[in-house]
């Protein structure tokens, strides 16, 4: 989720469920649930260190922990005054970053929850990384009360309700009930991508990832024994679903080349992060080099801040060089 719906949404949060807290600890509720994505500085470092550090120590249930302490500092600098205590800080600063994890969590780009015990990334695959729709509800249900107070506050009337409360709940709910939506979706298109064969050959494995403006439009991607596709998938309509459509990619061969370079550092942290990822071997005037790229990423037409994992190799199969590249670097297919 991007950085503005997560703001907007811990907003709706303060508003919704502590409408009278002072603007000290509304201020920290909106900081507790944006300040995990300060790992997004890790863009300024290369594609290595985005890669380590990008949704996994501020996006883990430790990094959880030290967002809502840092958070409950803040609020009680700021309201310096008259200081809320830490455990009626607690609550509202945890809803907030466990939101954010939330989020993220129902997206495809995965996260390290369990970091640094374990570095698998868990993905619900039911939102895009920017969902419009969520970004347009938030606004509506922060603004739309604030034009009816504008009205209200002309005529006289007093607000029997906290101010902008309904509206943030009503936001809140709606977007509950969208991704309630999304994730229904999301298993229907995963059920049409299974029974049917491709070029040939029956689905091994098969993955289902959101468009960021279509509700009903699906990107799939199948792996066989030896290709992986990707194909269009239209979850309300079944009867459309032309597997015939899927463009498809042979693996590679098993080879020794293939072999040394999975064997890496960089390709195994890498083969553990993505979704669907497939190997690309060319043989060069110095040896060899081996390219890792995520299939959803192809599915989805995306090379934005998407990684690959690139190896050199000398004639004999020795690791010249191992690193993490941007996928929009990548010429080999």
């Amino acid at each position: 989720m991007d950085i503005a719906s997560h703001a907007l949404a811990s907003f709706a949060l303060a508003r919704g469920f502590f409408p009278r807290r002072r603007w000290p600890t509304v201020l920290a509720i909106v900081c507790a649930g944006t300040l995990a994505d300060v790992d997004l500085l890790s863009l300024l470092f290369g594609p290595s260190a985005y890669f380590t550090a990008r949704r996994t120590w501020t996006h883990s249930f430790l990094g959880l922990v030290a967002i809502v302490a840092g958070s409950a500092l803040l609020a009680r600098y700021l309201g310096k005054k008259q200081p809320e205590s830490f455990s009626a800080l607690v609550i509202p600063l945890s809803a907030a970053a466990a939101l954010h994890m939330l989020f993220d969590l129902f997206q495809s780009d995965g996260v390290a929850v369990l970091w640094p015990f374990v570095s698998t990334r868990f993905a619900a695959n039911w939102l895009p990384s920017l969902d419009l729709w969520v970004l347009v509800i938030l606004i509506a249900g922060i603004c739309v009360p604030e034009l009816f107070h504008l009205i209200t506050s002309e005529i006289g009337a007093r607000d029997q309700a906290p101010r902008g409360r309904n509206g943030a709940l009503i936001a809140l709910s709606i977007i509950v009930v969208y991704i309630g939506g999304r994730a229904l979706l999301h298993s229907n298109a995963v059920a049409l991508l299974d029974p049917h064969s491709y070029s040939g050959e029956s689905a091994r494995s098969v993955g289902a990832f959101p468009d960021a403006l279509s509700l009903l439009n699906w990107h799939g991607v199948v792996e066989t024994q030896s290709l992986l596709c990707v194909v269009e998938v239209p979850a309300a309509s079944p009867r459309s679903f032309d597997p015939e459509m899927a463009e498809c990619l042979h693996k590679p061969e098993a080879s020794p080349e293939l072999d040394a370079a999975q064997k890496t550092d960089v390709a195994r942290a890498y083969l553990r992060a993505v979704p669907f990822p497939r190997a690309a071997v060319a043989r060069n005037s110095d040896g060899y080099e081996v390219v890792l790229r995520s299939m959803r990423d192809a599915a989805e037409r995306e090379t934005s801040r998407r990684l690959a994992a690139r190896i050199l190799l000398d004639p004999r199969f020795g690791i010249v060089s191992e690193e993490f590249v941007w996928l929009s670097e990548v010429r080999l297919r």
